[in-house]
């Protein structure tokens, strides 16, 4: 009984190695085939041969995972973003997350949205009037408190005798009359 079950085995790993060795010869093969059917078409293959890197149209072969939605739901999309709609409503709707969706309507076609990229500054640093918009703290002091102290160190008065009396420090008694448009001493 052992001597069978010994053979059994040996033939069973003869079996494989031939099955490891057909295929084996069935890549070569078909490679050679991929080969040959570039040089008909012209195509003279340079170098080391493509993985099945191509589909047949020529395009790379998408990698990874498949689609969430197909190219007639991505264009149907764009449209939409297009039309007026925001792409993370539209994202919120279909329950997926926005990059998600700009990845869908960057394959549609989209190229995003047009005001942005051309030399006009994101919206946080605007405001209405077109001026940009001051970034940190708050000014201590009104625009026409800061002329007034203006007047005054033109008029003789030092700048830290008056940065004294109002309990500021130096620096920002400068900042204010800077702000003021004060050029300093001529």
């Amino acid at each position: 009984m052992g001597a069978i079950s010994n053979a059994l085995q040996d033939l069973e790993s003869a079996l494989r190695s031939l099955v490891d060795e057909n295929t084996v010869l069935k890549n070569q093969l078909q490679r050679i085939v991929e080969q040959a059917g570039q040089m008909f078409d012209g195509h003279a293959a340079r170098g080391r041969p493509a993985r099945a890197g191509r589909g047949r149209d020529g395009a790379p072969k998408k990698r990874g995972r498949a689609f969430k939605f197909t190219d007639d739901q991505a264009t149907d999309f764009r449209r939409q973003v297009e039309g007026g709609k925001s792409a993370a409503s539209l994202a919120k709707d279909l329950k997926v997350s926005l990059p998600t969706m700009y990845n869908t309507l960057k394959r549609a076609g989209w190229s995003g949205r047009g005001g942005r990229g051309r030399g006009r500054p994101p919206r946080a640093a605007r405001t209405r009037d077109g001026a940009p918009k001051k970034r940190g703290r708050s000014f201590k002091f009104t625009e026409d408190q800061a002329v007034e102290f203006k007047k005054q160190v033109e008029g003789g008065k030092s700048a830290a005798s008056l940065a004294k009396e109002l309990k500021v420090s130096l620096p920002t008694m400068y900042n204010t009359l800077k702000r003021a448009g004060w050029k300093g001493r001529k």
